[in-house]
């Protein structure tokens, strides 16, 4: 039995296993299950700065139509992503764009925007050269026309009146990253078939043999510093995550209202 899928789950990580002595000869869910769990734990351990992650929102607007122009609507995406606030508006633009909040061009998307890969509006998919992305954010209308002001959240997405946004957010994993991801799923991969070769760290601190001591590294220290006992994962986690942060700092005011969230 296995549990609901979290957008955590549907971030990639690939992994580069081409240093992986032996890799081939593990079995085929082993090494997907290692893949999977190296992958998970790097971009946890990294902060949550890499990996992108297929996300489809639904903005829709607050406020009334008839607010003056300065002022900005706040958009709320859709239930399957809780927690996220996005705006609608042209800031930046100014008065000579003939934009505002009573004619929404712009929508911003959370999370970084790495590639759209579709818009709906009406049910219909709007082609490629009626929007752009500015600033990996902006979701701008080129095509002389608005997004639009409302919609209906009970419709499915192809219907007439949803507004729907496909993409990809996040920064894809680099090279190095990968490489990363590969020496970790190589030691998992490791430790599930009983391989004496695993590097991962063991729940024992000291072992004295032949009056030889020798000490090892807490595996729970490890934890709570945020590193995994491979020298060189931990080189690479230590260099774009120097200060063991669990994801980047956001800024949040108590005066912004809470987000929709979806409880059942």
């Amino acid at each position: 039995m296995t549990g609901p899928t979290t957008p955590e789950d549907q971030c990639g990580w690939p992994v580069d296993v081409r240093q992986c002595t032996g890799w081939d000869e593990f079995p085929v869910s082993v090494r997907e299950l290692a893949a999977v769990v190296a992958g998970q734990l790097l971009r946890m351990l990294s902060g949550r700065q890499f990996g992108v992650c297929p996300t489809t929102v639904r903005p829709i607007p607050r406020g009334h139509p008839d607010m003056p122009r300065w002022r900005r609507w706040e958009l709320y995406l859709s239930p399957e992503l809780p927690g996220w606030t996005s705006f609608c508006g042209c800031p930046g633009l100014g008065p000579a764009a003939g934009c505002g909040c009573d004619r929404a061009v712009q929508v911003s998307l959370p999370g970084g925007v790495y590639q759209v890969l579709e818009v709906r509006v009406d049910g219909k998919v709007l082609p490629a050269a009626a929007y752009r992305v500015d600033n990996r954010r902006w979701l701008l209308r080129t095509d002389g026309a608005s997004w639009p002001a409302q919609q209906d959240l009970t419709i499915a997405d192809d219907q007439p009146g949803a507004f729907t946004v496909t993409y990809v957010r996040g920064v894809p994993v680099p090279a190095a990253g990968r490489w990363a991801g590969g020496q970790l799923a190589c030691e998992i991969a490791r430790a599930a078939v009983g391989d004496a070769k695993c590097r991962l760290p063991r729940r024992v601190s000291a072992i004295v043999r032949q009056g030889v001591h020798t000490e090892f590294v807490d595996p729970a220290k490890l934890a709570r510093d945020g590193m995994t006992g491979i020298p060189e994962v931990d080189g690479w986690l230590a260099a774009v995550n120097p200060h063991g942060l669990p994801r980047d700092s956001v800024v949040w005011s108590p005066d912004l209202p809470g987000p929709r969230r979806r409880t059942s």
